[in-house]
């Protein structure tokens, strides 16, 4: 390497077209031995702190520019951040949150943050941890997955408290701040739901106006106030739901025709009493969506709404949207309507009573709605084999349902799916496609907001080709379509850990979105599909309602192009969002449930194989752990992409995908939903872990 100085260096840089990061220097200037690096690693902190150079948030070296250099905020984009459109590279170097006020360079392609002006005002939620001399914060929002250092250690009240921080800077890359609010040390269900609430921002007040307009709304429905309307309230409808629901937004109906069936869904007409651009309607939009969790919900509505003049309760007249289908007996769609009707539900049924009338053809209800009941039996049956033909994925349900006592877990019992289920699941599909059929014709495609959901990703499909391959299914190369892949799950037989490949299945594919441009519906084989029959508490049907309801009475589409757009992409992050809690919210329990058996052994099964280890499943808990490749023994694990197996270099031990394993709980983190596990070696009982109990 030649001699070099500040201006040498400068020159360099100059002639290069893009900065250089340290690595590049390397290369660069031939850097071989550690002497010379260390000389330029002092040079460039020497020139950064002179101001000669700058580094950008990546940490590589640019010159100073004082042209060029603009002032704006970070912004989420997607799974990422950017800045004036343009994406930021994440890497290790200064921390950025949207909301964050910086100055920086884009050259080309690149964004260069140069400095963080003013930080994000919007806190930051965590859990407390009081180690050594400075307690810090370990950050659950979404935004930022790190620590946040206290800038005064007695603002921390306790260990493994909830808190919010509010962010003043920045120390060693790693965030500093000082603690604004205290959300809750109790442990359990209510500290679980409070932090992850407020950590991912979900909205819990209401806009101001909400509750005028809500004051003057009817306090029930008149039916003599509604002759405009068809009546329905002589047909046995009813409302089939869980047995803990408490706002019922369908409602069903079905009697047999000479060639196959009339079929029925009334939903409740929201878009009466929500209109657009009000309060209510704001705050609507704001929440997306209902956010469901183990002790409370979130509502999208208003009680008064949602449980109230909304929700289709037995016995009194409600206002509804109303599809109305002719099934023919091989379960295709022939004809529809749709109109505003005045129902009443005749009677509130649960999944498990339904059940029980399929299986015994008996049930403690009207004739009537015995009838109906049967018929509705029967229009699912021929549904069905029309979502067979043509290859609509359907996969058992491999969850757990949390019990709660006392804001603690108490059991955590397996999800049954039941053919009461599938059979409003079908009956409910049929009617979102007749939605989407009916706006079209009516208005033209992008009327309203798809139910999208795209095909996997290339690299994705060949990943499930490999992993059905180590089961012995094999699928030919080519487009793999819904109706391949459910004959490939075929194969599979009554295997025990069938349900296993539906998890990778699932895992392979896209998410779902909304959105006016609509690309089929890849998992239910459709080539259009909206949602319309929750808009209680989805505000994407309530789009389409209004959308239909406009067709109806002829008026101007309610939507314009570019806010059907926004719309879309607004809704499909706050169904990520209310996704993302509910799933923090159960791992956590989970975890905690199992957190005082630290020590113990337990069966699992193989769910994930990486080069870093095993992620393996608790069998009866419904919950993963991380069995890191440094607990696997002596030998040196190699992963095989091939078989999605560890295998060692020296015994030739293998751990696959779906092999069982018995496992040694080593510690549980619950607020972070992790569990780190040990392989259990029954020669080395004496190397296990104590059993302790954590701190609460």
């Amino acid at each position: 390497m030649k001699e070099l100085n500040a201006k040498s260096l400068i020159r360099l840089l100059a002639e290069q077209p893009e900065p250089q990061r340290w690595r590049d220097l390397v290369v660069l200037l031939d850097l071989s031995d550690s002497t010379s690096k260390r000389g330029v690693r002092q040079l460039l902190k020497g020139m950064v702190r002179n101001g000669e150079l700058q580094q950008d948030h990546r940490g590589a070296y640019l010159l100073p520019r004082t042209r060029g250099t603009r002032t704006g905020f970070v912004e989420r984009s997607g799974a990422g951040l950017s800045f004036m459109g343009v994406p930021l590279e994440r890497e290790r170097g200064m921390v950025l949150r949207p909301g964050d006020e910086v100055r920086a360079q884009i050259i080309g392609e690149t964004v260069h943050v140069l400095e963080v002006l003013t930080r994000s005002t919007v806190p930051l939620v965590g859990i407390v941890r009081i180690r050594g001399r400075r307690p810090y914060v370990d950050s659950l929002s979404p935004d930022y997955k790190g620590r946040i250092t206290l800038l005064n250690p007695d603002e921390a009240d306790s260990d493994g408290e909830s808190v919010a921080v509010e962010v003043t800077g920045e120390e060693g890359r790693a965030l500093i701040g000082r603690i604004v609010e205290h959300l809750n040390g109790s442990g359990g269900v209510a500290q679980a739901v409070t932090t992850l609430l407020a950590s991912h921002r979900v909205p819990e007040e209401w806009h101001p106006g909400v509750a005028a307009q809500l004051d003057r709304l009817p306090k029930k429905v008149h039916a003599g106030r509604h002759e405009d309307r068809r009546s329905l309230v002589d047909l046995p409808l009813v409302t089939i739901d869980g047995a803990s629901a408490r706002d019922f937004d369908d409602a069903v109906y079905a009697e047999q025709r000479r060639s196959g069936w009339r079929l029925i869904v009334a939903i409740a007409d929201v878009a009466n009493y929500v209109k657009a651009g009000s309060p209510l309607d704001q705050s609507a939009s704001e929440r997306g969506n209902s956010v469901y969790l183990p002790d409370r919900v979130i509502p999208m509505l208003p009680e008064v709404l949602s449980n109230g003049l909304c929700s289709l309760n037995p016995h009194v007249p409600r206002l509804a949207l109303v599809c109305d289908m002719r099934v023919s007996a091989t379960g295709k769609v022939t004809g529809f309507e749709f109109y505003e009707a005045l129902i009443q539900s005749w009677q509130r049924l649960t999944y498990e009573r339904v059940q029980e009338f399929l299986d015994e053809r008996a049930l403690d209800v009207e004739a009537a709605v015995s009838r109906s009941l049967n018929q509705l039996y029967r229009v699912f049956q021929a549904l069905q084999q029309a979502r067979e033909r043509r290859g609509a994925l359907d996969f058992d349900t491999h969850e757990g349902r949390l019990e709660l006592e006392n804001n603690r877990v108490k059991a955590i019992h397996p999800v049954h799916r039941l053919e009461a289920h599938r059979l409003i699941e079908e009956a409910m599909i049929a009617a979102n496609v007749c939605a989407a059929e009916f706006i079209e014709k009516g208005r033209g495609p992008s009327a309203a907001l798809y139910r999208v959901h795209e095909p996997p990703a290339a690299e994705k499909l060949e990943q499930l080709r490999q992993s059905l391959a180590l089961a012995g299914v094999r699928i030919a190369k080519g487009d793999l379509t819904p109706l391949v892949v459910k004959a490939a799950l075929a194969q599979l037989g009554e295997q025990s850990n069938r349900w296993l490949y539906q998890q990778l299945v699932l895992r392979s594919l896209t998410q779902a979105v909304y959105t006016p441009e609509n690309k089929g519906h890849f998992g239910l084989a459709l080539k259009k599909y909206m949602h319309f029959t929750s808009p209680i508490r989805r505000y994407a049907d309530l789009v389409v309602h209004r959308t239909i309801k406009a067709l109806l009475h002829a008026d101007d589409p309610p939507y314009g192009a570019d806010e059907l757009a926004a719309t879309g992409v607004h809704i499909s992050t706050t169904e990520r969002r209310a996704e993302s809690v509910g799933w923090g919210v159960d791992a956590w329990l989970k975890c905690e449930y199992i957190a005082h058996r630290v020590g113990d052994e337990f069966d699992g099964v193989i769910m994930g194989v990486t080069d870093f280890g095993l992620f393996v499943e608790l069998k009866g808990y419904y919950v993963q752990g991380l069995l890191h490749v440094s607990e696997l023994g002596s030998d040196y694990f190699s992963f095989q992409q091939p078989t999605m197996s560890l295998v060692g270099e020296r015994s030739g031990r293998q751990f696959s995908l779906g092999d069982d394993l018995r496992v040694v709980l080593r510690d549980a983190i619950p607020e972070q939903g992790r569990l780190e596990l040990l392989l259990e070696k029954p020669e080395r009982r004496s190397d296990r872990p104590k059993r302790r109990r954590r701190r609460r």
